[in-house]
Parts: C-alpha cells; structure tokens; sequence
C-alpha cells in the first residue's frame, strides 16, 4: 500500500499553511481590493503584480480569479482574449496571464512601429464626428405645452384638449343612443 502525499510540493504545502492562518480581516480586505481592482491605463505587469499579492490573501479558487482577472483587465483587452485568443473560463490563471501580456506587448510594438491615436490626430488623418446643431432645451423643464397641444379628443377629433373637456356633444353617446333606440323599435314593432 503506498501512501500518496497530501501535496504535491513544497510551494502547495506553504500555500496551504499560509491560508490557514490568514486573519478573516485580511481575506476581507484582498478580496475587496481584489474585486475593485482595474488595470486602467496602466501595464499589465503592473496590474498583474498588485493582482498576484491579493489572490494569495484572498483565498479565491482558480476560477472566481480568473473571472476577477478578466473583470480588471483592460476591457479591450479582455474582449480580445476571448474572441481572438479563444480563452475559456476553464483556462488557468497563468495562461490567461501569459496570453494577455502576448496581447498587449503587441499592441505596444504596433503603436511603436506605426504609431498610435494620438499620432493620428496630430496629422490629421482622423475623421472628424460631425457636429450636429440640435438646439439645447432646460433638462428640467416641463413638456406640458408639448403635450396638451398633442392630444387630441376622441369625441370631436381636436386637439388641445381630451374627451373628458370637450364642450362638443358627444358623439359616442349619441350613436350609441341611436342603435339602442332602434333595438327597441325592432323589438316593440316585432321585426327581427
């Protein structure tokens, strides 16, 4: 019978012992700074570094960090990862990290060798929106004007006011007092 070790190496072990004896204060705090944090516009190195300190106070498995990972990447980047590189949740941690520093090392290389948005911009060759000349209204001022002149009354068929104010007979009424007086004239009379 052999005896199968309970982990697999010295840094398992460390790991193990180390999340053992994290205070429930600190595995609080990692994690909130872990759920909270971006890479912005910052490396991924950078992100990456402050990334790895937390996961190992939080006490997360593999999968919630890599769902934080993608949350806090840059979300182009993130995109890109999953439409071009085709990573998957199942994917490790660390293949996502060396992945998204492939990714982004390229792009770096590419606005090095052709240059970025902002070299654009300064030659002139970015299209400009056009600017539509809408005028400005008070975001706090009231329709009531607008729709007092849209409504329109199903008795007379004006707008400017509804049914329930309209001076005009109505006419519903009196249609309906037409064929209810002529019911009875059918019946009285005997025709059906």
């Amino acid at each position: 019978m052999t005896n199968k070790p309970p982990f697999d190496s010295w840094e398992k072990m460390a790991d193990e012992m180390a999340q053992f004896f994290i205070s429930t204060e600190t595995q609080t705090h990692a994690i909130d700074k872990l759920t909270k944090l971006k890479q912005g516009n910052r490396l991924l190195e950078d992100f990456w570094s402050e990334f790895v300190t937390w996961k190992k106070l939080s006490g997360y498995n593999e999968v919630t960090l890599v769902g934080l990972f993608k949350k806090g990447i840059h979300p182009t980047l993130a995109r890109k990862l999953v439409e071009i590189g085709q990573m998957r949740n199942s994917d490790s941690l660390d293949v996502w990290y060396e992945k998204a520093l492939s990714f982004e090392r390229s792009r770096r290389e590419a606005i090095e060798e052709f240059g970025g948005r902002k070299s654009m911009e300064s030659s002139g060759e970015e299209r400009k929106k056009p600017v539509l000349d809408v005028p400005r209204r008070d975001p706090n001022a009231m329709d009531v004007d607008r729709r007092r002149e849209m409504r329109r009354c199903y008795n007379c068929g004006e707008t400017g006011h509804l049914t329930a104010r309209c001076s005009k007979p109505r006419k519903e009424r009196r249609e309906e007092m037409r064929i209810v007086e002529e019911v009875k004239e059918d019946f009285s009379t005997g025709r059906e």
